[in-house]
């Protein structure tokens, strides 16, 4: 496809969707329909589609559509560098990555061009998802000074520190898979991984996603052990933390409490803030019936979290828990105060519960 309409005013930014895509005539057409208002060009990339997809995309995008060809390699990161180059090539100044499976969720009066003009500065925005737990790299300056690597749960490689900022105002939805997708995507990232970590035995990243796979297919003793292996090896501290929180959440799937929270203990050390861990290892104490255990890793949990604590001042990229940072600590105090027999501390807990749910939800919606 070639670019039809008049070219956007030179002084103005340009921006282009990308999107990879195979046979995925069933949901290309929403995915596109989400940005297509918000950019000057829609560029699909088809990697092999043998159905409709084209068309579907060509009667979403119009004219704004453009399509390159790349032969699928088994290989995320392969095809996101050649759509930032197709992307470049075709003049862009920024270019927002829209999956298949995704949905880009705009504010009432959204304007992505002003707010894009905001962040001048940034070389990599992120998006968040709907429900605040996570963020993802979806929008990056270009000619592109950064470059994906890896062949699933690819990371985005060359950031510099203060570069990379959460764009407000949007956020991403993921269509739900079915048991049975869900089961071969993530047998097949358990395949990719075990060779990749063999290769890249060093690299902290690749351990998480091999643990975070094993977790999804219910595989927990080999998680926990891709998980350890994550934390252990350093790296970002964010990513090490949340390891250990992901492990210790497989031992409680295990019955193994008491290795869960000494295993929210080590990721405290790994980074404090994380406030997730310590609600984690007050449900874990709670659950082996160490309940005074429970209200002081409760009270931990309170103070770096965002209801009543300081959880706002610390920078957080991903890796949350929205419930654990507002109402989860006054759950376990309150059947913890039960426990102990004191009636009227555990009514105090039960409303701030109340109170801290309610404000979740006003922040972030229902869990």
């Amino acid at each position: 496809s070639t670019w039809r309409r008049s070219t956007p005013r030179p002084d103005l930014d340009v921006i282009v969707s990308t999107t990879l895509t195979g046979s995925n005539a069933d949901i290309i057409g929403e995915a596109l329909a989400s940005v297509v208002a918000h950019v000057d060009r829609c560029i699909v990339i088809d990697t092999g589609a043998k159905d409709d997809t084209l068309e579907v995309a060509r009667r979403v995008a119009g004219d704004k559509l453009v399509v390159r060809e790349f032969p699928w390699k088994n290989d995320f990161a392969a095809a996101r560098n050649f759509a930032l180059q197709a992307a470049a090539e075709a003049g862009a100044t920024w270019a927002v990555t829209v999956d298949t499976d995704e949905r880009l969720v705009f504010g009432s009066g959204f304007d992505l061009r002003k707010e894009l003009a905001r962040h001048a500065r940034s070389t990599v925005l992120l998006v968040s998802d709907e429900a605040g737990t996570y963020a993802k790299e979806r929008i990056v300056r270009l000619p592109a000074s950064v470059r994906w690597n890896g062949p699933t749960h690819e990371v985005l490689e060359g950031q510099r520190i203060g570069a990379s900022e959460t764009l407000t105002g949007v956020r991403f939805r993921e269509l739900p898979k079915d048991p049975q997708a869900l089961q071969r995507k993530f047998q097949r990232d358990v395949a990719i991984l075990k060779k990749y970590v063999k290769q890249h035995a060093r690299d902290p990243r690749w351990f998480y996603y091999l643990g975070a796979s094993h977790h999804d297919l219910g595989e927990y003793a080999a998680a926990i052990d891709a998980y350890r292996t994550c934390a252990e090896l350093g790296g970002w501290p964010e990513q090490g933390a949340w390891a250990c929180y992901r492990a210790a959440e497989c031992c409680g799937k295990l019955g193994r409490w008491g290795e869960a929270i000494h295993l929210c203990a080590a990721g405290l050390a790994v980074r404090p803030s994380t406030a997730e861990l310590a609600w984690l290892a007050a449900f874990a104490s709670y659950k082996v019936g160490r309940h005074e255990d429970a209200l002081a890793w409760s009270h931990m949990s309170i103070a770096n979290g965002l209801f009543e604590g300081k959880g706002a001042s610390f920078a957080r990229i991903g890796f949350r828990n929205p419930v654990a940072l507002y109402e989860g600590p006054y759950d376990v105090q309150r059947w913890a105060w039960k426990a102990l027999g004191h009636a009227a501390a555990a009514a105090a807990a039960e409303r701030k519960y109340e109170e801290a749910r309610r404000a979740r939800e006003a922040a972030n919606g229902p869990a």
